[in-house]
């Protein structure tokens, strides 16, 4: 193996590698067991920084009181007759670091460092979310074509019965029907999902139809990827896809929302807000998913289920059915 490569590991779950290099990386992964393996026991390595991981921001004015520190350690004070002149003894003395000095430096990095890493990481917060705004944008495309040329205006059903009757059903639908090519636009860049990309394999439609147990389980919670999708609405009696109309106001897809986190929030981004992807094919930020109108998340009852009539829109997680509650208004 490579050592190189080796080195580059914890670069590239950092994310922290140029697009050459990443590729590399990627290209021994795919060829390589031994090699993935230890990037896995590496990330495992890492799992509790992520956890505890905290942005924060630097002390109000921490930069001019840091200066001003400086400038008062390091005055000359002056005599009657001007500056005291310095002897050679004092000239050697300066030469050497004392306790003060070190301690201002400190200071210094310090004051430097929580300026610079803040900004870092925020540029890079802002690159993923950019990254996964893209994935949104061309998983969109994807379901603009397959409503305009396989589903009769409609987007991918989620089935209410059977082994599909899960929200993440569309990310097969659309690959088997070759209107989704490239699988990692199903894989936002700041989702835990990203962090075992490599172990991540979609199943096709037959082998979610002849899953059971356990594998089936694992199958409806991982294959839409670190999004959701719209679960259906009702119309006239009966569940069915929603109809591509080109609505500014209904959610199509988002960040996989949360069924712990307050306001359905999505882990995707360290639970600060959601990308949601609307039917006419806008992308919009949301920090609380409440007051973008209709509630994306919850249908008109307050439940995370299909919506209750045309305009009732609700996205969830890869393994959410259409219905949980008895429902007697459904034929």
């Amino acid at each position: 193996m490579n050592d190189r490569i080796r080195e580059q590991l914890l670069g590239y779950l950092l994310d922290a590698l140029d697009d050459a290099e990443r590729s590399e990386v990627e290209q021994q992964l795919e060829v390589s067991p031994e090699l993935r393996t230890e990037l896995e026991s590496l990330a495992l390595t890492l799992e509790p920084l992520a956890e505890a991981y905290e942005e924060f921001e630097p002390p109000a004015r921490l930069a001019e009181r840091v200066c001003f520190l400086v400038a008062a350690c390091t005055s000359v004070t002056p005599t009657g007759n001007g500056l005291q002149p310095a002897t050679r003894a004092e000239v050697r003395g300066r030469n050497r670091w004392s306790m003060a000095d070190v301690v201002i430096m400190a200071g210094i990095c310090l004051a430097g460092a929580m300026l610079f890493f803040p900004a870092i990481s925020q540029s890079r917060y802002a690159a993923r979310l950019q990254a996964c705004q893209n994935n949104l944008r061309e998983l969109g495309f994807a379901l603009v074509d397959f409503s305009e040329k396989a589903g009769q205006g409609r987007f991918p059903e989620v089935p209410t019965k059977g082994n599909r009757a899960v929200a993440g059903i569309y990310a097969p639908v659309l690959i088997d029907a070759g209107y989704l090519t490239d699988e990692s636009r199903l894989i936002c860049p700041s989702s835990p999902l990203a962090q075992r990309e490599v172990n991540w394999t979609m199943p096709t439609l037959e082998d979610i139809d002849r899953a059971s147990g356990r594998t089936l389980v694992q199958f409806q919670q991982s294959i839409g990827g670190s999004y959701g999708y719209n679960l259906g609405i009702v119309e006239n009696g009966r569940h069915r896809a929603p109809r591509n109309l080109g609505r500014t106001q209904f959610a199509i897809m988002s960040d996989a929302p949360s069924v712990e986190l307050a306001g359905h929030r999505s882990v995707n981004h360290g639970g600060r807000g959601d990308n949601i992807l609307y039917e006419d094919g806008h992308i919009r930020y949301v920090v609380d998913a409440t007051t973008a109108g209709d509630d994306p998340f919850l249908n008109r009852l307050g439940w995370m289920e299909a919506g209750l009539d045309i305009n009732d829109s609700v996205v969830a997680p890869s393994f959410t059915p259409p219905f949980v509650t008895s429902v007697s208004y459904v034929r």
